[in-house]
């Protein structure tokens, strides 16, 4: 009787979109849930695309610099109003508070020059 070739292992995983903001002085580091790569996709990249909001979809690959901040925290906050407005309130709720996050994630990186985002 011929062996059989392994079965491929099938392992499904939930990359996530995320912030890691890190203290320069002290090494210190904060993980900041953003998303799950699908929910991004799904809810946020079309709001974005909705908005032509340009910079929040930086956030997926950590492409964006510290002067852009203040941008992207009006524009996470417009994508907020329309989460509020496009989706169902429970969804709406769940999306606005990930956002809030972020914003508040941000300001504290604006407020402190030691903090930076990884």
């Amino acid at each position: 009787m011929e062996a059989r070739a392994p079965r491929p292992l099938i392992v499904t995983v939930n990359m996530a979109v995320e912030l890691l903001i890190t203290n320069q002085e002290t090494g210190a580091r904060e993980l900041v849930p953003v998303a799950t790569s699908e929910v991004f996709r799904q809810y946020w990249m079309a709001g974005c695309e909705e908005l032509n909001l340009r910079r929040v979809p930086l956030i997926a690959d950590g492409l964006f610099e510290r002067n852009d901040i203040p941008n992207l925290i009006r524009e996470l906050a417009s994508l907020a109003q329309w989460f509020r407005k496009t989706q169902t309130p429970h969804n709406a709720e769940a999306l606005s508070a990930r956002v809030s996050g972020v914003i508040g994630a941000l300001e504290r990186v604006i407020k402190d020059s030691k903090l930076t985002i990884d």
